[in-house]
């Protein structure tokens, strides 16, 4: 089968900068920051916000004061590539991704029973649990077969795009249109299709570990199915992608390597904010290598 496109449908972030910058920063992919503090306890965090664009509505979401002292913010959907271009090249290497969801689109017809055999096949293979949510009585909710736990770093899905697009339209959903009526419809990029050939794959990662998070972070979304074995396997034979597994954990740490990570957790902050009064992690980096030198030579002196 022919795939469409990939990119990101959800990248959610923790952004090691100052929270205000990062809040305003964000704030440009819209028109207007509105309040939202109620969604900030759900992350148990102080502040929240949500960015407003005139066209498009909710394209981001900034949750910031508590809770380590970091902003927590993510998009979904349409508006998750745009977010992820922007985090990346503002702070690509300040940033941990606490999940991300790549998707692959297919126009075909029969394409959701097509790529469905093959999803099983791997869960079969890899003892994956495979459990399918459909409704008969409501196409419009169209079919979504998942592949894997819903407590696991990495969960498969497998749905009808095209309906559950069309199910968000109210006549549609109200009955007052039959969802079978209607055989053209335009995407996001202009792309005129029929609704019902319209089948997305999309995996769900959620990394542990800060190792992981922060390669997720530089992965591309096609590098995103290797993160794991059976990830491979299916992006080999659904999505036709032949790459080296892209391995998020790091190998095994010395002791020395085990300090300094420790240590820069403790003063993450007090680096973060070093590194922003003196303009950049080279000067920081000689400001500690001065600091060393002093601290040898008065050690000298006694």
């Amino acid at each position: 089968m022919n795939r469409e496109r990939m990119n990101f449908d959800w990248y959610q972030t923790t952004i090691h900068a100052d929270p205000v910058t990062v809040l305003q920063t964000i704030s440009k992919l819209g028109h207007e920051l509105r309040p939202n503090d109620g969604l900030a306890r759900m992350y148990r965090y102080n502040q929240g916000f949500q960015v407003h664009h005139d066209n498009m509505g909710i394209v981001a979401n900034v949750v910031m004061g508590g809770n380590g002292g970091n902003a927590h913010a993510w998009a979904t959907s349409d508006h998750a590539p745009a977010f992820a271009d922007l985090v990346r090249t503002e702070w690509p290497d300040e940033h941990l991704v606490t999940r991300l969801d790549t998707a692959a689109d297919f126009v075909e017809e029969g394409s959701y029973e097509t790529l469905r055999k093959v999803c099983k096949k791997v869960a079969k293979d890899h003892r994956l649990k495979f459990a399918q949510q459909a409704d008969d009585l409501n196409k419009c909710a169209g079919r979504t077969q998942y592949m894997g736990s819903p407590t696991s770093d990495y969960r498969g899905r497998l749905y009808e795009k095209g309906y559950q697009i069309l199910g968000q339209i109210p006549e549609v959903a109200k009955g007052q249109i039959p969802i079978e009526s209607i055989t053209r419809y335009q995407d996001i990029n202009g792309v005129i299709l029929n609704p019902a050939d319209w089948t997305r794959l999309e995996l769900q990662v959620r990394p542990k570990h800060e190792e992981g998070r922060l390669k997720a972070a530089h992965a591309t979304p096609e590098e995103a199915w290797f993160f794991s074995e059976w990830t491979s396997e299916l992006a080999k034979s659904a999505l036709l992608l032949d790459m080296e597994r892209y391995y998020i954990r790091s190998k095994k740490q010395s002791t020395d390597e085990k300090a300094f990570k420790a240590m820069c957790g403790q003063y993450r902050n007090v680096l973060m904010r070093l590194r922003h009064d003196l303009g950049s992690w080279e000067c920081l980096g000689l400001t500690i290598e001065e600091t060393l030198k002093e601290i040898a030579k008065n050690a000298k002196s006694f």
